[in-house]
């Protein structure tokens, strides 16, 4: 719109010449070059700090203000078109029509019009051609002085536009006031950006970029811009030339935003595929450390089974002797727990609680598989303080030197925060482990960075459904702990094959998207250069195709 009303001034000079209408044309152009620079500023909320910096904003905030002081001066150094002196008009023109005159030269001599005034009507400036509005610049937060400046400025060509509308005979112009003044409400609007660093939730939330009054102000915007192109377009279709150029530059906008805008959104959803994908991959690697975890618990468990000593304690019920044999076992293996029983499943032992035993495991399925003679293992979840534990558990039979069985060896390894912790620290990626959808172990800290956020319940319904229900991966974008993330979720299965938690493993929205920030920028800015070379064959184009049809 604004280099719309740059080409109608400066069409204008080309024929008059009138030097003070360079003011006017040239303010307009450098507004127009001023949104075109900031076509190349993304939104940063979410893909990070730009690779320009803050240097596309501050220049397409120098290039505005520069814009607002041209047109200005072109404001000010243009005098109105004052209304003709009628006074005393209506005795003159009666004291003429008393005079006799011969009837040809009454005849002939045609009445004073406002085209053609008689020599006591002061001759009527020639309107001259329409001014418009300025836009409103992208705030620059490098430069507050900047900034500031900009909303007094779109006020001060409003009220020049008003003035000129009010006064004399460019009534037209009240559009273009009006247009200003709805910019000059998007400046205001546009000062809370400075406010976005507020450490107060209710001022964050009120200036976040996309919120209530970010969206007011850019309708502000939008609107200023339709005042001004329906003001504008009815002077430009008055040249066929110039229609032709509008129609074009406007074409071939349309056709580079669409191109950028689609090319863009496609970039965005391949790379979110992309490192969905990923995730899948990092949750099945996960699933495997899960794998390799009960492979470890089994071999250890089978060094307590294979131990003699331990079989013919079991025999004698020797209590005592099995809490020598195994009193540093926990500590060696790393393992959390180790139960011992005699073959009708009576515990023996518990290494992690000596002084509890007696009591019987013999409804275990674990412990019972194990007693007539087969390995297993299996995911399980136990009540914990502040949240259930996830526990990993192998069951194999201690045979006597007959090869008989004489009872179980029973390991245990808690899946802990020790654990994602292992695997945050390999892939860079957030993991938890869940009891049912209660989460049990995860890399997430509580605000005071050391507690843990475990006990809470994951309660999308479509991982739920999914996951827990349905035995499905599941993996697309969803909100975890007030942040958006990419996730992958993945069903935790025990001994029998039946589901008994969940896998998570996800990355933060915001770092896949910052990842394809430095593409998305140079997109805009090559979009940027190709439209303004665009502008050149445009000309030449719609000025050789009207000299053919004249």
């Amino acid at each position: 719109m604004f280099f719309a009303v740059f080409w109608l001034y400066f069409d204008a000079y080309s024929t008059t010449k009138n030097k003070k209408e360079i003011w006017k044309w040239a303010g307009f152009l450098l507004v127009s070059l001023s949104f075109t620079v900031h076509a190349t500023v993304i939104e940063q909320s979410v893909l990070g700090r730009s690779i320009f910096g803050d240097s596309s904003a501050t220049i397409a905030g120098i290039l505005q203000a520069l814009g607002f002081i041209g047109i200005i001066i072109g404001q000010l150094v243009d005098p109105l078109q004052d209304e003709p002196e009628v006074a005393g008009l209506e005795t003159e023109l009666t004291a003429n029509s008393s005079v006799s005159a011969p009837p040809s030269a009454a005849a002939d001599m045609p009445p004073p019009t406002k085209s053609q005034p008689s020599s006591s009507v002061p001759t009527i400036a020639e309107e001259k051609p329409p001014q418009a509005p300025l836009p409103a610049i992208v705030t620059a937060k490098s430069a507050y002085g900047l900034v500031l400046a900009l909303p007094a400025g779109a006020l001060i060509i409003a009220l020049l536009y008003l003035r000129r509308a009010t006064k004399g005979l460019e009534h037209h112009l009240m559009p273009v006031a009006v247009a200003f003044f709805v910019l000059f409400g998007f400046e205001l609007l546009s000062l809370a950006d400075l406010a976005s660093d507020s450490t107060n939730p209710t001022i964050e939330n009120l200036v976040r970029p996309f919120g209530w009054l970010w969206m007011l102000s850019h309708a502000l915007l939008f609107l200023a811009a339709l005042l001004l192109g329906r003001w504008v377009w009815k002077y430009l279709i008055k040249r066929f030339q110039s229609q032709l150029f509008m129609l074009f530059t406007t074409m071939t906008l349309a056709v580079f935003l669409v191109t950028t805008v689609s090319f863009t959104f496609l970039l965005m959803r391949n790379i979110q595929k992309s490192a969905l994908d990923n995730l899948e991959t990092a949750a099945s690697v996960l699933n495997y450390a899960l794998d390799s975890k009960k492979a470890e618990t089994r071999a250890n468990a089978q060094v307590v089974a294979q131990n003699p000593e331990v079989a013919a304690a079991i025999a004698a019920k020797d209590h005592k002797s099995l809490v020598g044999l195994t009193d540093t076992f926990l500590e060696t293996k790393k393992q959390s727990s180790l139960v011992i029983t005699n073959q009708s499943g009576q515990v023996l032992l518990r290494a992690e609680d000596p002084d509890r035993w007696g009591d019987s495991l013999s409804s275990d399925t674990l412990i019972r598989r194990a007693l007539v003679g087969t390995e297993g293992s299996t995911i399980d979840a136990k009540e914990g303080v502040l949240a259930p534990v996830m526990l990993i558990k192998t069951a194999v039979p201690v045979r006597d030197s007959a090869g008989n069985i004489a009872g179980a060896a029973v390991t245990g390894l808690a899946i802990d925060n020790t654990f994602v912790d292992g695997i945050k620290n390999s892939t860079g990626l957030d993991s938890a482990i869940y009891a049912d959808n209660v989460r049990a172990a995860t890399t997430f800290l509580a605000p005071d960075g050391k507690s843990r956020w475990v006990g809470t319940k994951e309660e999308a319904g479509a991982v739920k459904n999914t996951v827990l229900t349905g035995g499905k991966v599941y993996k697309g974008s969803l909100s975890v702990l007030n942040r958006q993330f990419l996730a992958v979720y993945m069903p935790l299965r025990d001994g029998d094959n039946a589901i008994v938690g969940m896998l998570f493993i996800g990355q933060p929205q915001s770092v896949v998207l910052q990842n394809a920030g430095r593409s998305i920028e140079l997109t805009f800015v090559v979009a940027a250069i190709l439209l303004l070379l665009a502008i050149i064959p445009a000309y030449f184009f719609s000025r050789q195709l009207s000299s053919q049809l004249e």
